[in-house]
Order: structure tokens, then C-alpha cells, then sequence
């Protein structure tokens, strides 16, 4: 059963994959639903610096950096604290020249439009490790399982997926139409539709218990394939961090706060069932930490009204990042397929 949250409940990954030379940021807006201006942040830390709206490091050495962090009111009292580990992996290790990862990507739209599968055949393509993209979507190498729209239970009931044969999930037969004969990790990024129109409190608890066993269900008969089969749970990434955007793409059918408390939930639930699950294969890919939600998100500039020519800048897209926002994805993803392929 899920709990409901507060407003300033810490939400951190139990760990955080890094790379020497490359950027790694924890967003404090996108650790709770409250808003993160609200509140006083303190880090414990022998790594980065920490700024205005997130913490921030570019690491120059490898090494595993315990990271904590405490939330305060603006009368200094404690209200949250959460610990992680930042992992650094070096990026050049020569034993990554003969290793190839075969992935497959599961998700709605923002796998879909593929900016995060492209980015990530670009880092890899200056890199010693290798990556192979599976799957039946997508185009040329940058190919990939993500549906606009689609929600967890329809990868596992839908007569469109592409993991039902005769109405029932059988992935092994997935596996042996589309001649997959090695497939190293399999990363899934569902929910954001899940609990986009759901009710609040226990329509998300209704949705969680029932969408949570098709998850499973679909890593059980991957590993079932293969029990090296690496498995990355991706949270739900946060929306854009104004009420303008949800303007633009829905009227008045949904409202930032409200989603982003449905996310979190949804989120909160994800982490503390495939969290600590590294000795199954199952790991958590904290993509949400890294993405900022103000300046990587769509944007336009538009008149403040329309008895004024002043310009205004607006987010005008919701859910979906700008570009910029997929390749913040794609780096924790890249960090991540390095950091599993290290150990």
C-alpha cells in the first residue's frame, strides 16, 4: 500500500552513477512536490558545490562520495533528510574496449521521440564501450519499444504490444521473432500517463498496486530469458516548473501541483519496490535528478496579453523536455551503462 507524502519528503535514488569529466546535478525541485524555494537545502558532501537550485559536480577522480542532504523550514527547523552515494566511474577504462551493450528501451512519448536513444548513440560513438540499440520502433540504429501515450498496463495487455502474442505477455517470444541473440539491459521509463489522469490519494494507490505486477511480470520472463539480463527502473521524469506549460498543452484539464504530487507518489512507490534489488539484476537509473526543468524545457516567447506587445517568456510543453532536457537524460543513462559494465 502506498502512504501519502508530504510536501517537503526528500525523494534520493540509492545511488547516483557519475563519470570523471562529466556533469552530474541533483535538482532540489525535482526531489519533492512542494516547491524547493520554500525551503532551505544543506549538503554533506566532499564533492561539487552547491548553487542556487541544485547541487552540481563535474568529478575529476573516481571514488564513491556519500552525499546527504537536509531540507529546512525558514524558522531552520529540520523537516527532511536523505542520503545517497555518488558513484564516480572512470570514462576511459581500457576494459570497456571489447564491451558492447545491447539495450532495449520501454516508454511512452518521451522514448517515443527518441532525443535520448539518439544522444546516447552519440556518446557512445567516442567512447570504448559499444551500444546496440533493440527494438521495433525508431529508425535506423536509433530504434527503441516507446508508444506516445501508452501506460504500463498496455505493454501488457494491449493487442498492439509488442510483447503479446495470443493475448498473453510472452517475451520470449518477442525475443525469438526479432532475433535478438544477446540483450545485455532492458530499461523501462512508464508511469507518466499511468497516473496522469488518475484521482488523487487512492486512485494513484488503486493504479500503483495494479500497473507494479505487470512491471514485474515483464522483468521476470526477461530475466527468465537471461539472468544476466541487466534491468534499469527509470522514475517518471518531473514536468516543466510552471503552471504555464500545463496551460499550453492541456487548458485547464490538469494542474502542475496536483501531477506532480501524482508523480512523486508514483515515484516514491517505484523506488522503494526495485531500490536495493542489485544482487537480482534490478537497478534504479535516476534520470529525474538531472533534469532541469526550468531552462531545458520547451519554451516560447509570446505577448504578455493581448492588449500588450511586451514579450514574455513562457514553457509551452508540460511533460516533454526541449532537447537539452533529453541529452540531461541521457547522460545519467550513459553513466549508468558504464558504472554496471565497470562492475
Amino acid at each position: 500500500m502506498t502512504t501519502e507524502i508530504k510536501p517537503y519528503e526528500l525523494l534520493l535514488p540509492p545511488l547516483v552513477p557519475a563519470l570523471v569529466g562529466k556533469e552530474i546535478n541533483i535538482y532540489f525541485d525535482n526531489l519533492i512536490w512542494g516547491t524547493a524555494k520554500r525551503y532551505e537545502f544543506e549538503i554533506s558532501t566532499g564533492l561539487g558545490r552547491h548553487e542556487n537550485e541544485r547541487w552540481t559536480a563535474t568529478p575529476t577522480e573516481a571514488g564513491d562520495y556519500p552525499f546527504t542532504l537536509d531540507l529546512y523550514d525558514e524558522l531552520g527547523n529540520k523537516l527532511s533528510t536523505a542520503q545517497t552515494l555518488i558513484r564516480v566511474t572512470d570514462a576511459t577504462n581500457p576494459q570497456h574496449a571489447d564491451v558492447t551493450r545491447n539495450v532495449i528501451f520501454i516508454g511512452d512519448s518521451t522514448t517515443g521521440a527518441g532525443h535520448y536513444t539518439a544522444e546516447l548513440l552519440r556518446l557512445f560513438a567516442n567512447d570504448p564501450m559499444s551500444l546496440k540499440l533493440l527494438g521495433t520502433r525508431g529508425e535506423g540504429l536509433n530504434v527503441h519499444e516507446g508508444r506516445g501515450g501508452w501506460r504500463v498496463d498496455q505493454y501488457y495487455e494491449s493487442e498492439e504490444s509488442p510483447f503479446l502474442f495470443d493475448g498473453v505477455l510472452d517475451i520470449e517470444q518477442y525475443i525469438r521473432n526479432n532475433q535478438y541473440n544477446e540483450i545485455t539491459d532492458v530499461c523501462i521509463h512508464l508511469g507518466i500517463n499511468d497516473v496522469y489522469h488518475a484521482e488523487t490519494h487512492g486512485g494513484i494507490t488503486q493504479i500503483i498496486e495494479h500497473r507494479f505486477p505487470m512491471i514485474d511480470a515483464m522483468i521476470a520472463q526477461f530475466k527468465a530469458h537471461d539472468s544476466n539480463i541487466r534491468i534499469g527502473i527509470m522514475p517518471c521524469i518531473p514536468p516543466s516548473s510552471r503552471q504555464d506549460s500545463f496551460g499550453t498543452s492541456y487548458g485547464v484539464n490538469q494542474n502542475r501541483r496536483t501531477y506532480v504530487r501524482k508523480m512523486q507518489q508514483w515515484n516514491q512507490a517505484l523506488m522503494s519496490r526495485y531500490s536495493n534489488r542489485l544482487d537480482e539484476g534490478i537497478d534504479i537509473i535516476p534520470i529525474y535528478i538531472n533534469l532541469d526543468t526550468e531552462h531545458n524545457m520547451p519554451s516560447v516567447t509570446v505577448p504578455a496579453n493581448s492588449r500588450s506587445s511586451r514579450p514574455v517568456w513562457k514553457q509551452s510543453n508540460g511533460v516533454h523536455p526541449a532537447p537539452e532536457g533529453y541529452y540531461q537524460m541521457a547522460d545519467v543513462i550513459y553513466y549508468w551503462l558504464k558504472q554496471t559494465a565497470a562492475n
